[in-house]
């Protein structure tokens, strides 16, 4: 489904997590052990709609999406602009629609344009290297792993609107597909399975596999399925999941994301900002901010406060336990992680004398090594 329109694609990631309303959530006092890491870099990028973000294997460079100006920006940790490549079009080292940006071996990185269907691999300065063509409507990076000579994702399997908010727990709705990066040879392809297990809010959102074997699913209310190679589910709550009503930032963020919906043919219904605004925030961020690390834990960036810091969670999937929290600075946007550097592209507090409101985007680097 080569050139799926932007608008469209959008609505329909959204419809995976719009609507997923709470009711409440655990004591604020169980929050497990939270460590806040130095920070050992920063460096300003430009405004985005999206948050996507990937490390390098230096560990010292990151890249970004620059969604207006259509093009991938890397940076390292002083604050120097390492790379600034891409524009809008359909040829080589072009972007129709910019998603995902992944780290991959030897410094490169990993572009998915889900415009044109296709993953480009670069040099951080903006040599392309290789593009490799997605099957079908490549929505988004499978979190298994960095690409390599494979590079593993996720597809739709359906566009019924219907079927995609009944949510992925019931299956058919999401396939896992592997590709060769040399030759764009689909290695592998599996649809994420049933899930045998219920929550108390009754929505299970998307799941993805687990590269130590089995499956996680991303459910309502802060809710998590770890399912073991075996099949065996297990549901767990998120003990740092409070319920809070959205702030101030959290409605403006969702009124612009409605109206990426209106876009797409669907009207900015304002009873359903209203009834966003006065209802407990969902555990994750919208579209989902979620990895492994190299020692097999999960780690997933959450909507806990958000304003002076914001919180990534950590667990153990092997024993479907909470192992404990970060804690970062300012409002986390996107993150990714290699080795003993976590890397959050933020957006600043605003100043109360900004002069034109907007919030300053920043990638920040931060030493988790005391914590592996």
């Amino acid at each position: 489904m080569r050139g799926l329109n932007a608008g469209w694609t959008t609505a329909l990631l959204l419809a995976l997590t719009l609507g997923c309303g709470t009711d409440g959530g655990a004591d604020a006092g169980d929050l497990g052990r939270t460590f806040t890491p130095e920070r050992i870099g920063t460096a300003r990028v430009p405004m985005s709609a999206n948050g996507s973000v990937a490390l390098l294997s230096d560990e010292t460079t990151a890249c970004v999406i620059d969604s207006y100006d259509v093009q991938v920006t890397c940076v390292d940790r002083s604050g120097a602009v390492a790379g600034a490549f891409g524009r809008e079009g359909e040829g080589p080292g072009e972007f129709a629609r910019l998603s995902r940006v992944l780290g991959g071996p030897d410094g490169t990185v990993g572009a998915l344009d889900l415009g044109n269907d296709r993953f480009g691999v670069y040099e951080a300065s903006g040599i392309l290297l290789t593009e490799v063509s997605l099957p079908g409507a490549a929505v988004g990076l499978s979190p298994v792993g960095r690409f390599a000579e494979t590079l593993a994702g996720v597809s739709i399997t359906t566009f019924d609107p219907a079927a995609i908010r009944a949510g992925a727990g019931p299956g058919g709705l999401l396939t896992v597909f592997e590709v060769d990066v040399a030759s764009s040879e689909l290695v592998r392809e599996e649809e994420v399975p049933p899930v045998d297990a219920e929550v108390e809010c009754g929505r299970i959102l998307r799941g993805f596999p687990n590269p130590g074997g089995g499956w996680v699913f991303i459910a309502c209310e802060g809710h998590l399925v770890f399912v073991g190679a075996g099949g065996e589910p297990t549901v767990v709550r998120a003990p740092t999941y409070t319920g809070e009503l959205p702030h101030d930032r959290d409605v403006a963020e969702r009124t612009e994301s409605m109206s990426l919906l209106a876009t797409a043919g669907i009207p900015l219904d304002q009873e359903r900002l209203d009834r966003f605004r006065n209802t407990p925030k969902n555990y994750h961020l919208l579209l989902g901010q979620y990895m492994f690390d190299e020692q097999g834990r999960f780690w997933i960036a959450t909507q806990r406060d958000r304003d002076e810091f914001s919180y990534l969670d950590v667990y153990l999937p092997g024993e479907a336990a909470y192992f404990g929290s970060v804690r970062v600075y300012d409002r986390i946007m996107g993150f990714d992680l290699l080795g003993s550097t976590l890397v959050v592209v933020v957006e600043r507090q605003l100043a109360p004398d900004d002069p034109d409101g907007i919030a300053e985007r920043a990638v920040d680097w931060y030493d988790v090594s005391e914590w592996r």
